[in-house]
């Protein structure tokens, strides 16, 4: 019988090395945003191409509801902080599946409605 190939000390920097910089972009990803605290969060609803609603989620005490009745009906949430697709009558629910937006350039999309919810940071006040 062959005895195992052990691995060399070379082999074993080498692994590491690669092990190392393949998680480096991860914790860059991770730790960029841990307590960050957003300021001046403005959602925008964008609907037929058009700005339809400008919302400052951090000023946003009570659930505020936006409701579009004609074509594709969607119901949109905002709460401080954050905003999602409540309810939406296309087939797909993509924009639904999509959850809370929470961070500046979180956005849901719902191609049939025509609807785009997305969230802004406005960096000059921060």
């Amino acid at each position: 019988m062959k005895a195992m190939r052990r691995f060399k000390k070379g082999d074993i920097v080498l692994v590491l090395f690669i092990g190392i910089i393949a998680i480096i972009p991860l914790l860059w990803t991770y730790l960029g945003d841990r307590g960050k605290q957003r300021e001046n969060l403005t959602a925008v609803v964008i609907r037929d191409g058009k700005r339809v609603k400008e919302i400052d989620l951090n000023k946003v005490q009570e659930s505020q509801y936006i409701r579009f009745e004609e074509g594709i009906k969607t119901t949109i949430l905002a709460e401080k902080g954050q905003i999602k697709f409540l309810e939406a009558d296309c087939p797909d629910q993509i924009c639904v599946k999509t959850g809370l937006l929470t961070k500046p350039a979180d956005r849901a999309v719902c191609l049939p409605g025509k609807t785009i919810v997305l969230i802004e940071e406005d960096e000059g006040n921060n």
